[in-house]
Order: structure tokens, then C-alpha cells, then sequence
């Protein structure tokens, strides 16, 4: 037992100690980072990726599909290449000068050779560019006016409504793109206005939501409401008893009802029993054998909102 813990320690005692271990993985780390540096600082000549962003695209053209790539061969130190194969791997390149006189439209790499060579680095040299051209599907845009529609979430405050509906000014924009996607556009939306605790007129700018491929002449609109206060206001309305025989007589019961509606502060005192209507029809009465006829309202003022009436509907008593 004795002779295997002397053996033990003996193996123990090669091993370097802490300091000089140290030491060592000091020595060690920074040979690599020399050796690395030395790797990098090298130049190679590689073959690099770049992914394509079109830009000024030629009016009346739109591209159905914008991705794209090209290979090129470079040199360049390592450390460089890293770098473009990490992050500084998208180019972007003109489509001004491009051909769109047939089907397909036909893009010259080698023509944009400088705007390539401005994206890399000063100390890198571009050798050869082994994409030579990329064709590209497009349709030429065509134009249509679309109606605006207001996307909104306004919460108003106790005792204030909306005059109208929330309208787009202008209310329609021009769009263009391919006409396959036009005919089958019925309206543009604008992004949610959200508002809380409205009780006053707005009128706030809005962006309208974008559609992948097509254009729009303006990007926003202004999106108008007015907004009132309103109250409650009750009135008793004789029936009134329409398409009714010369020679039969009806009695309806009750002669009046109670119509309660909702206005605008600003008319509440204007708006009469008179600026409503409700009616009976007699034709209900061989239409339909129950004693009772429904109330029909067929006239009120444009402002009024929530109109409701008791009763519903009234009994008759013919007499001939």
C-alpha cells in the first residue's frame, strides 16, 4: 500500500506547479494569438457571396421578386475576408441602367464594377466578377385611384359621441403596381389612430399601410372626425295610420307614444315632436290577422342618434 502512495506522489511531483502552469497557458495563448494575427493579417485570394439590394428602379417597373446575388473573386487580407462573410456581405446596386425592353429584365454586373469596388474595403482588390448578369422578373406598373378607409379605436368621453364617421382626406390615393393586384384591390387602409377620452373635433395625420409591390402617391392622410356633446331628449308623437281606405275608419290605441332620442347639444333645443314621424301601415291588416300593427319611424332629423320608442306597436279598431 505504502509503495503505491510513494508511486503516486512521485507522478504528482512531475506535474508543474501552479505558477509554472500558469506560465505555460500564458505562453500558449499567446503563440495562438500571434499565430492568428499573423493568419489574418495574410492576404488570400477567395471567392465571396454578396447579397443584392436594388435600388432606383425605373419608373413604371416593379420587380416581382428583388432577391438576389452575385459571386465575385477577391483578395484581400484575412481578417477582411472575416469581416465580409460576417456582416459586410449586401451590396447595394442600380437598377437605372438596367434593360427592360423584353420579358425579362437584364441586369449588367460588370457595368457596376466601381459601385462594387466603392462597397469593399481600400486594401482590397476586386479580381474578377464571375456573375456576369442577373435576370429579373418584373411587370410594369400600372395605376388606379383607391378609396382611403380609416382604421380607428376612439373611446369617448361620458356624454360625447361622433357626429359622423371617421372620414380620409383626400379620401382616395393613387396606387400603382402590377395590374394583376390593382383589380383585385378594393381599398387602402390607413395604421390604427388610437385616441382616449375624446370629447373635441381631431384631425390628426395618419401613415396608410403599406402593400408589398405596389406603390402609393402619398404615404399619409389626414384623418378627420367631429365630435359633440349629446343628451337625451323624450317627446310624445301621434300615430300616424298610412295607406288607409276612403270609405273604412281605424281607431288605434294608444294615439301617441314616447320617442326618446339622442342629441347633439347644439340642436337640442330646435328638434320638435314634429321633425319625426311614426307610422302604421293599414296594409299590415289583411297582411297579417294579429290586432296589432308595428310602429314604423320614417322620419327624424340627420343628428339624432339612438332613437327608441314605446310601444313597439299599437292595437286597432276598424270601422266601416
Amino acid at each position: 500500500m505504502q509503495s503505491k502512495t510513494k508511486r503516486f506522489e512521485t507522478i504528482l511531483e512531475r506535474f508543474p506547479s501552479q505558477g509554472r502552469f500558469r506560465f505555460f497557458l500564458l505562453f500558449v495563448l499567446l503563440s495562438l494569438s500571434f499565430w492568428v494575427s499573423t493568419k489574418l493579417s495574410n492576404s488570400y485570394q477567395v471567392e465571396q457571396d454578396f447579397s443584392v439590394v436594388w435600388s432606383t428602379t425605373p419608373k413604371g417597373i416593379i420587380l416581382n421578386d428583388d432577391k438576389a446575388k452575385i459571386n465575385v473573386s477577391i483578395t484581400a487580407s484575412g481578417i477582411e475576408i472575416l469581416w465580409y462573410r460576417l456582416f459586410k456581405n449586401t451590396l447595394q446596386l442600380e437598377l437605372r441602367e438596367s434593360d427592360f425592353t423584353t420579358g425579362m429584365g437584364l441586369i449588367s454586373i460588370e457595368r457596376q464594377r466601381f459601385t462594387i469596388r466603392q462597397h469593399l474595403f481600400d486594401n482590397t482588390q476586386l479580381n474578377v466578377i464571375n456573375t456576369e448578369n442577373i435576370q429579373l422578373e418584373f411587370n410594369r406598373l400600372a395605376a388606379r385611384k383607391v378609396k382611403v378607409f380609416p382604421k380607428t379605436s376612439i373611446k369617448m368621453r361620458p356624454g360625447y359621441l361622433y357626429d359622423n364617421e371617421a372620414i380620409s382626406i383626400p379620401d382616395s390615393i393613387w396606387v400603382r403596381g402590377s395590374k394583376a393586384v390593382l383589380d383585385t384591390l378594393n381599398q387602402i387602409f390607413t395604421t390604427s389612430l388610437e385616441l382616449a377620452d375624446a370629447h373635441q373635433d381631431f384631425s390628426e395625420k395618419v401613415k396608410l399601410k403599406p402593400i408589398q409591390f405596389l406603390e402609393y402617391d402619398m404615404d399619409s392622410v389626414q384623418i378627420e372626425q367631429k365630435i359633440s356633446r349629446y343628451s337625451e331628449k323624450e317627446f310624445s308623437l301621434p300615430v300616424t295610420l298610412i295607406n288607409l281606405p276612403k270609405d273604412i275608419r281605424v281607431k288605434l290605441f294608444p294615439p301617441n307614444v314616447t320617442l326618446k332620442a339622442i342629441l347633439p347639444l347644439a340642436i337640442f333645443n330646435g328638434i320638435k315632436a314634429s321633425d319625426f314621424s311614426l307610422v302604421v301601415d293599414y296594409a299590415n291588416i289583411s297582411k297579417n290577422q294579429s290586432r296589432e300593427l308595428p310602429l314604423q319611424l320614417i322620419k327624424q332629423p340627420n343628428q339624432v342618434k339612438n332613437v327608441i320608442w314605446e310601444p313597439k306597436s299599437v292595437n286597432y279598431l276598424i270601422r266601416k
